[in-house]
């Protein structure tokens, strides 16, 4: 029986899920304004982001994480705003990676800055990459990420990510009705056997600032009748109970794919 202000290990949800996964925010800044995300009508140039005296300190990062594994937490993601501007960042990987009990230590990015930080990053001890990349066209692109940033800068950084020995990255794709509907058998052609994971997700609110409304959804099942149409795909099962995307294996053994129904489902 747990005593009054004791925490019980490996702690379970209502809907019988285990809290093993901590997400880390080392930044709030980000150098996109996605408008899905983080629209320029919203964070403007006087937008007052956190001063730098504010953030967590890595050390302050790292007591917090010990704190979370000591209660069955295994897997830490480190995310922002866009992580990479943060300064020394492998330092914190490294912090990270030596807490005994973590089993993945993995990284969400836009990837305009991974050709310079992929290899300190790995080098450093960070096991897995997590790129967005909503279309591969710029005319596409350039609007969505606000800031007419291309496509081939992304890939440059999955490029240099690969390079530097990270295996198996996941594609984030969010999909919009009348935006870029069109994108995802683009982005499937061009990582399908690449050892890539493209995943594919729902476009929700985001605490309304991006004026979603839900016609503006484009839902995992449209997407995966899309994909089936020209590669059939066959469900894998969960990697474990409440795992975020439902996985789907290509027929052919061409790789993998994934579908985040935040909405539909």
């Amino acid at each position: 029986m747990n005593t009054p202000g004791s925490i019980t290990p490996d702690p379970v949800d209502t809907l019988g899920r285990n809290a093993r996964d901590l997400r880390i925010s080392v930044i709030d800044k980000c150098n996109l304004r996605c408008t899905y995300c983080m629209p320029a009508s919203k964070y403007h140039e006087g937008y007052k982001f956190l001063p730098d005296v504010e953030l967590l300190t890595f050390d302050e990062i790292e007591r917090a994480a010990r704190a979370f594994v000591a209660i069955g937490v295994n897997k830490l993601r480190i995310t922002g705003g866009e992580p990479l501007l943060r300064k020394n960042l492998p330092e914190l990987v490294a912090k990270l990676t030596a807490i005994e009990g973590v089993k993945d230590l993995a990284l969400t990015t836009n990837g305009l800055l991974l050709a310079e930080h992929a290899k300190p990053l790995h080098d450093a001890g960070l096991g897995r990459l997590t790129v967005s990349l909503d279309a591969l066209d710029d005319e596409t692109a350039g609007p969505l990420n606000g800031r007419g940033k291309k496509v081939d800068e992304v890939l440059e950084g999955i490029r240099h990510a690969e390079e530097a020995g990270f295996e198996d990255i996941k594609i984030n794709a969010v999909v919009q009705r009348g935006v870029n509907e069109h994108a995802p058998m683009d982005l499937v052609e061009r990582f399908r056997g690449t050892g890539h994971v493209i995943r594919f997700i729902e476009y929700m609110d985001v605490g309304n600032r991006n004026h979603w409304e839900r016609g503006d959804v484009v839902t995992s099942k449209e997407i995966h009748d899309i994909v089936t149409s020209k590669y059939p795909l066959r469900p894998l099962t969960p990697n474990y109970h409440g795992e975020v995307a439902n996985r789907y294996a290509y027929e052919d053994g061409q790789g993998e794919i994934g579908f985040i129904s935040s909405i539909s489902e």
